[in-house]
């Protein structure tokens, strides 16, 4: 079913924190069009991996990564967030959509009696227009880039959610899609499970478990919630 799957840590897990962009919606690309089609206004030409690679870091983060890393000197604050202004204009014109597995993950998950959290590099408003409130409804906590100083690579996002929940590590599991959110995860303790929606497992190295897609998701999450 996966590439690499370890043990999961402990005899019981309570929580399931999943990460938003990649994994519960399907906007990564679209997030990828409208950074690439900005910067490409700015001079500086970028590929979607570009972005991929960096999702979970916060948008004036990310944008400063990429200046540094395409070898410009980074531009005042008042550019970065005009550039970050810009992006989420575009973004707002892309119909986005739930990965449909969602629908079934969330209610099977609270008919078990777990916890859920969305831990995400987004902004809090994009949360809630992004995922309906058929999804919400299943939610018990929700950290978007509103609520941290330091966001993905970092583990602060994670530890957050752990202290909202009252949830500790040994008893959480992570669902991510990205390099910078495992690092988040592992950083925090957690134990995560990676889904390539986006990119390729040779990014995805440093998650316990390495997933196809959501179909094997499920699968992953019925066969622990039952055993």
């Amino acid at each position: 079913m996966s590439y690499r799957t370890k043990k999961i840590k402990g005899l019981y897990v309570d929580t399931v924190l999943f990460d938003m962009d990649g994994v519960i919606v399907d906007s990564m690309y679209a997030h990828a069009r409208c950074w690439i089609q900005v910067f490409e206004e700015y001079g500086v030409h970028l590929d979607a991996i570009d972005i991929l690679k960096r999702e979970g870091m916060s948008g004036l983060e990310s944008i400063a990564d990429i200046f540094i890393d395409k070898g410009f000197s980074l531009p005042p604050d008042t550019i970065l967030k005009n550039l970050q202004k810009k992006k989420l204009s575009l973004f707002s014109n892309y119909p986005i959509e739930v990965f449909p597995q969602i629908y079934t993950i969330f209610p099977f998950l609270k008919s078990k009696g777990k916890n859920i959290g969305i831990v995400t590099g987004s902004f809090r408003y994009l949360v809630e227009q992004l995922m309906p409130q058929q999804l919400l409804q299943h939610v018990d906590v929700i950290i978007s880039v509103d609520d941290v100083k330091r966001g993905k690579p970092y583990p602060d996002p994670y530890v957050k959610a752990l202290e909202k929940l009252d949830a500790s590590n040994d008893s959480t599991i992570v669902i991510e899609n990205a390099p910078m959110g495992i690092q988040a995860a592992k950083a925090a303790g957690l134990y995560c499970v990676a889904i390539t929606t986006t990119l390729d497992s040779s990014f995805l190295k440093g998650a316990d478990a390495i997933l196809h897609d959501h179909n094997e998701l499920i699968v992953f999450l019925m066969n622990w919630c039952s055993s």
